[in-house]
């Protein structure tokens, strides 16, 4: 109850603020989004589950900007907030922009752009970007630095993004609760959450604050907007994730990301494709030491399609949209946690308008291990806005 207070609190000054800020050259706007779900899971009871996410934008003057999302939501019956995101960023140039604080990563478009409840297709995330569904293979924010821009070339454009930040922390501890307390992947509920899993040695955790060693992250992405409706990338992380002055001190990872976006109205289609697609690739060196010994290689992708017919003359059609997104994650078979995972999701949308979507989304996930494997299914219901 006492968050809840200082939550209201917060926004009254933050509008009171806004009131002020008018008069002078500085303006500022509050945006965001929220959320309802309704989830049931096999042999799990039927869970009702709550997400508030409000972001707070400043703009100083021309130059100077600041951002921060802050998440609220219901946990054992008491309100958790978690800063997602906040950083001061300087406008150089019309081709470089400067970012300092802990930001969305920028190395993998799903994180930074297609996170968000009311924008993302489906009610959960794909495999390897949240440690709720598994094995996190990619961090979801950074704390450091960054640089970003455009730059056109012809009728194309190259984006860019590159970054210094806290890094990965390799798991050494089978004891230790990696679970992080923010930042990063979003969660099935729209969240976002950092870590990996608790009694697993192997894994990295991406909760990186602190830090636990004197190395930096070095990271980025490389965007081609081939034409507006496509564009490709490939992201990149190196980072010492060993503990200073350990034996496993030296030892590093290497993320890879690839990734591709189309979106094209097709009036032979009476609507608007949608595809989606990102592969991931982590290698984490082999120490060569005790239960860490082996190749610790992972791997996890998806591809999304989705379509709506809004062409179509019917109100009623116009606003479904209808989704399907295959995602697979394989990860070392030496390793502890080395349940491989593929999953199959169909949703449906209907948009009350351009921001505010009803989604229902089944998914049926297999899950490979020592001993067999086995299937569970999911059924989600939300209702996201916007605003």
């Amino acid at each position: 109850m006492k968050k809840v207070k200082i939550l209201i609190a917060f926004i009254l000054s933050f509008m009171l603020s806004q009131s002020l800020m008018a008069q002078k050259e500085q303006k500022s706007l509050l945006t965001g989004y929220g959320f309802t779900n309704l989830e049931i899971e096999s042999d799990d009871p039927a869970q009702f589950k709550i997400g508030f996410n409000p972001i707070f934008l400043w703009s100083i003057n021309n130059n100077i900007l600041f951002e921060s999302e802050l998440e609220f939501e219901i946990e054992d019956n008491s309100t958790v907030v978690v800063i997602e995101y906040a950083q001061i960023m300087y406008i150089a140039n019309a081709y470089m922009t400067f970012g300092a604080g802990k930001f969305l990563s920028p190395n993998n478009i799903f994180s930074e752009r297609y996170h968000p409840a009311w924008i993302n297709k489906l009610p959960n995330m794909p495999l390897g970007l949240s440690a709720h569904s598994g094995a996190q293979l990619l961090a979801g924010t950074q704390v450091g630095l960054q640089v970003r821009s455009g730059i056109p070339v012809g009728s194309s454009k190259i984006v860019y993004a590159l970054y210094v930040s806290n890094g990965p922390a390799l798991i050494v501890d089978e004891d230790e609760d990696i679970h992080g307390e923010g930042g990063g992947d979003e969660d099935p509920h729209g969240e976002i959450e950092e870590g990996g899993h608790h009694g697993a040695t192997g894994p990295l955790s991406f909760s990186n604050i602190p830090d636990n060693n004197s190395d930096k992250a070095i990271g980025g992405r490389i965007g081609f907007i081939l034409f507006p409706e496509l564009e490709i990338g490939y992201g990149f992380e190196t980072a010492r994730v060993g503990t200073d002055d350990t034996e496993f001190s030296d030892v590093r990872s290497f993320n890879n990301v690839v990734d591709l976006s189309y979106v094209q109205d097709i009036k032979s289609l009476a609507g608007k494709v949608d595809v989606r697609s990102q592969f991931t690739w982590l290698n984490v060196d082999n120490p060569g030491i005790d239960h860490l010994n082996y190749e610790n290689n992972s791997t996890a992708w998806y591809a999304q399609f989705a379509y709506q017919p809004y062409y179509i003359e019917s109100s009623f059609l116009q606003n479904l949209e209808f989704v399907v997104r295959y995602d697979q994650i394989d990860l070392p078979k030496e390793a502890e946690l080395n349940t491989d995972q593929n999953r199959i999701t169909v949703g449906v949308n209907y948009w009350l308008n351009h921001s505010t979507v009803i989604k229902f989304a089944y998914g049926n996930i297999t899950s490979e291990h020592e001993d067999g494997s086995e299937s569970e299914s999911t059924l989600i219901f939300q209702i996201a806005m916007g605003f």
